[in-house]
C-alpha cells in the first residue's frame, strides 16, 4: 500500500454482501501537504484516487490497478483540518466494476466509477 499509514490511516473495517466501509483517518503530517498547500492543506483528488484503490485492495485482498474511470466527482474540498475522519465505501463485483464514495457525517468529497484490474 502506497499511502497507507502515511495519507490515511483504517480505524474501523465493516465488510458486507456487496462491499466495505472504511471509517479513515486523514494524517495532518503526511508531506503531501508540504506541497498542497502549506498553511491551508487540502487532500489532492490523486491522492483520494488513491485512498479508493488501496481500500479496493483490502477488500479483494488482491493488488489492483484502475483500467479505466468512467466516472469521478470532486464534490467538495477534503483536507485533514476540515474532515479528519472520513468514510470510504467501496465495492468491486465479479466483472471489477468499481463503486466508491469518500464522505463524512456532512457530505460527499468525492464519487468514482470505473473499471480495475
Amino acid at each position: 500500500m502506497f499511502l497507507k499509514d502515511k495519507f490515511y490511516k483504517v480505524t474501523k473495517e465493516e465488510k458486507n454482501d456487496t462491499g466495505a466501509t472504511y471509517t479513515v483517518a486523514i494524517l495532518p503530517d503526511c508531506n503531501v501537504y508540504d506541497g498542497h498547500f502549506p498553511g491551508n492543506p487540502v487532500c489532492p483528488g490523486v491522492c483520494n484516487m488513491e485512498l479508493i484503490l488501496e481500500c479496493a485492495m483490502m477488500l479483494t485482498g488482491r493488488q489492483l490497478h484502475y483500467s479505466t474511470i468512467k466516472q469521478c466527482r470532486l464534490t467538495a474540498i477534503a483536507s485533514p483540518e476540515v474532515c479528519p475522519e472520513v468514510t470510504v465505501s467501496v465495492s468491486v463485483d465479479e466483472g471489477n466494476t468499481i463503486l466508491a464514495e469518500i464522505k463524512d457525517t456532512k457530505q460527499t468529497y468525492m464519487t468514482l466509477k470505473g473499471t480495475v484490474q
